[in-house]
């Protein structure tokens, strides 16, 4: 049994596992079918753009309150209540499609609901596994929390396009709501004794601490804001894919879906290939990782537009998957393995807002593509060059970082 990931010898991690799995599969169809409406409702770039934005603004305005709120109360029932709102919100959406009722602008209002529960929901999972396991089992926990979102990426999106073409959004709506079903029956089947934190004060001062702790430690604060900063530049292909597979490479939602698909194989090779010891050189792992996605977004970009072919850009895009993955897996273990217990709920909310950093970055590229496509005369150029110019970006951002961060030299 010594081939399995150190993280499963805890049966609480296991059951936590099973329900994550279902429920970020669920996420993920409902993200590539949100977008497919949207880009189905409304073809212009800034569409997919703003609706990242109206994902990213509640997240970040909450994600604070969200991890103060993680560190204060009972992790498991705040995981539990946003499931089942979420839930309730896909249903809702999925009706509101069926009567032909759903607007393009309607599915930003959704989007905007679900960043505000993400905000509570993602700072309550990331600080409740680690109640999970022993502290050795976190760099195996931490591949195996990433495979869950990494993996599913290798099959989710396929399926979610599969099902659109074949039996059109509202039922892969409803499959979505199963997933979410399925993480609160698991959730509660774990059993674990959670510390309470008597920290006293109000969650405006615990949110001011923790950041006030993040300030004061370098490590932190050098892990989270270059980030923010690979977010925004280096991941909003994700958020265009929907534009760059059908305008750039004239490919149907099965199409869109395989190239997703593409950027989630390789991420799941690294989660597997560390899943039981982690990265060891972590710093290592941040900067090369960074550094190899920028010149694979480059790639991406240059080689849809230019040649559109469709295999050169899943290629790419598999690259992309891979080193971000190196990069994601390095990175949070750095941060589970160094954050103190008290702080765990909020600094993990801060660093989630990473997730919503990259829909801001959608709405760059998508109003950045909007405006060259204008000044240039030329259609459907401005999105690539966007998301090209991220890539040199990223790679210009970790040459920096492994040349000049003392932070990364002695404490990842």
């Amino acid at each position: 049994m010594n081939f399995l990931p150190k993280a499963f010898e805890s049966r609480n991690y296991v059951f936590y596992f099973l329900g994550s799995l279902a429920s970020v599969n669920g996420f993920q169809i409902f993200m590539f079918a949100e977008s497919w409406i949207t880009h189905e409702l409304n073809e212009s770039p800034e569409a997919l753009g703003f609706l990242g934005l109206s994902t990213a603004l509640p997240t970040i305005l909450l994600n604070l309150f969200g991890g103060a709120l993680a560190d204060r109360f009972n992790k498991k029932i705040l995981i539990t209540l946003c499931q089942l709102l979420t839930l309730i919100g896909v249903g809702i959406f999925a009706l509101m499609y069926r009567a032909d009722f759903m607007q393009y602008w309607h599915v930003y209002i959704f989007a905007a609901l679900g960043g505000a529960i993400g905000a509570f929901e993602l700072p309550a999972r990331m600080s409740y596994y680690p109640l999970l396991i022993t502290k050795d089992a976190m760099p195996s926990a931490v591949a195996m929390n990433s495979l869950t979102w990494q993996g599913t990426r290798v099959i989710a999106p396929a399926i979610a396009g599969v099902l659109i073409a074949v039996f059109g959004a509202t039922p892969t709506l409803f499959v979505c709501c199963i997933g979410f079903l399925l993480m609160i029956v698991f959730l509660n089947m774990t059993k674990v004794n959670i510390p309470s934190n008597d920290i006293g004060g109000n969650p405006l001062q615990d949110i001011i601490n923790g950041l006030k702790f993040i300030y004061n430690n370098k490590l932190f604060l050098t892990l989270i804001g270059y980030s923010f900063f690979l977010g925004f530049f280096g991941w909003i292909y994700m958020v265009m894919m929907p534009y760059m597979a059908v305008q750039v490479l004239n490919v149907s939602s099965s199409g869109t879906g395989i190239l997703l698909t593409a950027a989630g194989c390789g991420a799941v090779i690294p989660t597997v290939m560390f899943a039981r010891a982690g990265i060891k050189n972590r710093r290592m792992g941040i900067c090369i990782g960074s550094f190899m996605a920028g010149f694979a977004i480059i790639g991406f970009a240059f080689t849809a537009y230019q040649f559109q072919s469709f295999s050169l850009a899943m290629f790419f895009v598999f690259i992309i998957g891979l080193s971000s993955s190196i990069y994601m897996l390095s990175a949070i273990s750095s941060i589970q393995l160094n954050v103190p217990h008290e702080f765990r709920g909020r600094i993990m909310g801060i660093y989630t807002i990473t997730y919503s950093i990259v829909s801001l970055g959608g709405l760059y590229s998508g109003l950045m593509g909007g405006y060259i496509d204008r000044l240039l005369v030329i259609e459907h150029i401005g999105v690539p060059i966007s998301i090209g110019l991220g890539g040199f970006i990223v790679i210009i951002g970790s040459v920096f970082l492994y040349l000049y961060n003392k932070s990364l030299k002695t404490e990842a």
